[in-house]
């Protein structure tokens, strides 16, 4: 069905401004009308992700000109034409019909969400999307770097994110890239290598915004299902009244992932307002009482990537 607001004071809520963040600034500095293109996940195979729930797992979609109808009538009762598209992972396909639909009716409106960052993204396909309104894209790149995005089966690579993204920065969408740090077996040196991902994708324009999240295990998602896939030993969960979801574990890497997450969020503040990009990523670490391992990561990786989407 069509959400509706009817009622409500639309105009009279706060706007807040929490952190220098872009991404962060489109969530809550303003209103938008909430709309999923689809309820679920087409993917649903990251193992840190609570695929089994349904909320996850139940993957429907809707027709474009349905959700352009819906569209209409929300504009029509909001007055209002700034559309977040809350999906879990909106598909490539459902985008492209939707942004052709908008297009037909000649509907004016600006809308963003979320996404994989499918290599279905081409350029083309993300400047449509510009012309239809788009004007940001989130999507995962978790813990740039291909050994642990296979493990957690994110079913992309480094180098594809990197042509993705740039596909949608040239067509003038806001890219925000969500970031982990602390997935099982994670290494110091594996830290530092997705910094200098980070750092590259920045320097070359795919990304303007994104955010370190710390990795959380959770009893419903493939890593607290089966922690012995991912090397890990679980902490048993104390008794509890209401609800079972995170739940501490212990990797034998023995990282100290808190300590390096300082480095990582003071990095990507800088990044993202254009400042220390030139910078040798092992500086960020400086607060460590240990020195941190030179990155691994060719400092023209992400440069040879976006060639070879030109040239393929």
């Amino acid at each position: 069905g069509t959400p509706t607001w009817d009622g409500l004071p639309l105009h009279d809520y706060l706007s807040l401004l929490d952190m220098l963040n872009p991404m962060h600034r489109l969530w809550s500095d303003g209103r938008w009308n909430k709309l999923t293109v689809a309820h679920g996940c087409y993917w649903k195979k990251c193992s840190f992700c609570d695929v089994g729930l349904d909320y996850i797992g139940r993957y429907e979609t809707a027709e474009a000109r349905t959700l352009a109808d819906r569209i209409e009538r929300i504009v029509e009762e909001t007055g209002q034409t700034g559309f977040h598209f809350v999906d879990e992972a909106a598909p490539p396909k459902a985008l492209k019909a939707l942004a052709e639909e908008l297009l037909r009716r000649d509907l004016a409106i600006s809308w963003w969400g979320n996404i994989r960052f499918e290599k279905t993204f081409t350029p083309e396909l993300s400047q449509l999307l510009a012309d239809s309104g788009c004007i940001a894209m989130s999507g995962g790149l978790e813990v740039a770097s291909d050994r642990l995005l296979t493990l957690m089966k994110k079913g992309v690579t480094v180098d594809q994110v990197a042509r993705v993204t740039k596909g949608f920065s040239d067509a003038g969408i806001l890219v925000h890239a969500y970031l982990m740090y602390g997935f099982p077996t994670q290494t110091v040196q594996d830290t530092v290598d997705a910094l200098e991902y980070v750092r590259q994708l920045f320097l070359n324009g795919c990304i303007q915004s994104g955010f370190f999240h710390r990795f959380s295990c959770t009893v419903h998602s493939p890593v607290g299902l089966n922690p012995g896939d991912y090397g890990i030993e679980l902490i048993p969960l104390p008794p509890v009244s209401f609800a079972k979801n995170d739940i501490g574990f212990i990797d034998p890497t023995g990282v100290d992932h808190d300590a390096l997450g300082i480095g990582l969020r003071k990095a990507l503040y800088n990044y993202m307002h254009g400042t220390g990009l030139e910078e040798d990523v092992r500086a960020w670490f400086d607060h460590l009482p240990f020195p941190v391992p030179k990155t691994t990561v060719k400092k023209q990786r992400i440069t040879r990537a976006l060639a070879q989407r030109e040239t393929a």
